[in-house]
């Protein structure tokens, strides 16, 4: 297969931000871009390497490394309809001594979300064919066990489900859980 086309629904608001303030905000959003490509790879990596262990030479095979590029590419995701409108999200630091928010510690952001969007993983690179299952099964499987993304994930933020085209079959699991070392 040359590419596999992907589905996420958002549970929640999500934000990748741009790495700079903007609008009153400390981090802003890119509304044109508010999921890159590299946020998704990004995130499907991580869930790779919790899933297979850290040091799988697979992650790299797949994913890519310092020293050879990914044979696959992701596109951005594009919301079903439009991005919901970026609002305000605030965080506070706690102080544990008196329970009340800390001085100077208040972190206003932006966020966004829709209800559902698409993304594309696209072969550009040489795979050979008896790696292609493996590579493929990497790549759905990683996708549907990622249940957030972006920042403040852990905080309840950028839940979400993601679905593939091809759904994943006995052997593909048994492929994947294969290659845990």
């Amino acid at each position: 297969m040359n590419r596999l086309n992907f589905t996420i629904t958002f549970h929640s608001p999500f934000r990748v931000a741009l790495g700079h303030g903007g609008n009153g905000a400390h981090d802003a959003v890119d509304i044109e871009d508010a999921l890159p490509a590299t946020s998704l790879k990004g995130v499907m990596r991580a869930t790779a390497k919790t899933l297979l262990g850290t040091r799988n030479s697979v992650i790299d095979e797949v994913f890519g490394s310092s020293a050879t590029p990914s044979p696959w590419k992701w596109s951005s995701a594009r919301p079903v309809g439009d991005w919901h409108p970026v609002k305000p999200a605030a965080r506070v630091r706690i102080d544990e001594e008196t329970g009340a928010a800390s001085e100077k510690m208040l972190v206003l952001a932006e966020q966004t979300g829709a209800e559902r969007a698409n993304f594309t993983i696209t072969r550009i690179g040489r795979v050979e064919p008896q790696d292609l299952p493996t590579h493929e099964a990497v790549l759905v499987v990683a996708a549907q066990a990622t249940r957030s993304l972006g920042a403040w994930r852990r905080r309840g933020m950028g839940w979400v489900g993601i679905d593939c085209d091809r759904e994943p079959d006995e052997q593909m699991v048994t492929r994947f859980l294969e290659l845990k070392a």
